[in-house]
């Protein structure tokens, strides 16, 4: 990233704020409009950009906070890097838009941004390496125990034979029991 208006190629955890200069009405319509995606890529001279990593800000809103507090602890800015613009960030007035690099994929670009939106700083997100705590393992130690041997399979037909004599079984049952209600 050479500057702010220059987006790396594959560019991760970066926060570029831009301070927006248009009537409120226009903030509402980049902020709910169909088809925001276009008109917010506009607002910054590119074609598109996932309206799911722009916010747009009434500073307003942000009073006994201020913007730079926002920046820290609502998008995760690096601190060190947003106390050197505190003064600059805290007294913007109006509507102030923060993008996240995720907002223009993975192609490197340029910004064109224009009349409207004013760089106010680039700013790297404050973002903790993944650190993994190893498993418990007392579990995996010692020898498995081998499940015991199965029983050798039974020849095809040795249980179908056993089944046929209870059936032949039950036939003469039920045969004996309707001759002796006729017979008696």
């Amino acid at each position: 990233m050479t500057n702010g208006l220059t987006v790396a190629p594959g560019e991760r955890h970066v926060l570029r704020v831009f301070a927006l200069d248009m009537p409120d009405e226009a903030a509402e319509r980049l902020r709910d409009a169909p088809g925001r995606d276009r008109a917010l890529g506009a607002l910054l001279g590119v074609d598109r950009l996932d309206p799911g990593q722009v916010e747009i800000l009434n500073t307003a809103d942000l009073a006994g906070v201020g913007l730079a507090q926002y920046l820290t602890e609502g998008d995760g800015a690096v601190e060190a890097q947003v106390a050197a613009d505190r003064g600059r960030l805290d007294a913007l007035t109006g509507r102030s838009s923060p993008v996240r690099s995720g907002a223009f994929g993975e192609g490197g670009m340029q910004l064109h941004p224009g009349p409207q939106a004013r760089l106010v700083g680039t700013y790297r997100e404050d973002v903790q390496p993944v650190h993994f705590e190893p498993l418990p393992d007392a579990g995996a130690r010692g020898t498995i125990t081998p499940p015991p041997p199965s029983q050798p399979p039974k020849p095809p037909g040795s249980m179908g034979r056993g089944l046929y004599i209870a059936l032949a079984v039950v036939v003469v049952v039920i045969l004996l029991a309707v001759l002796t209600r006729l017979g008696g």
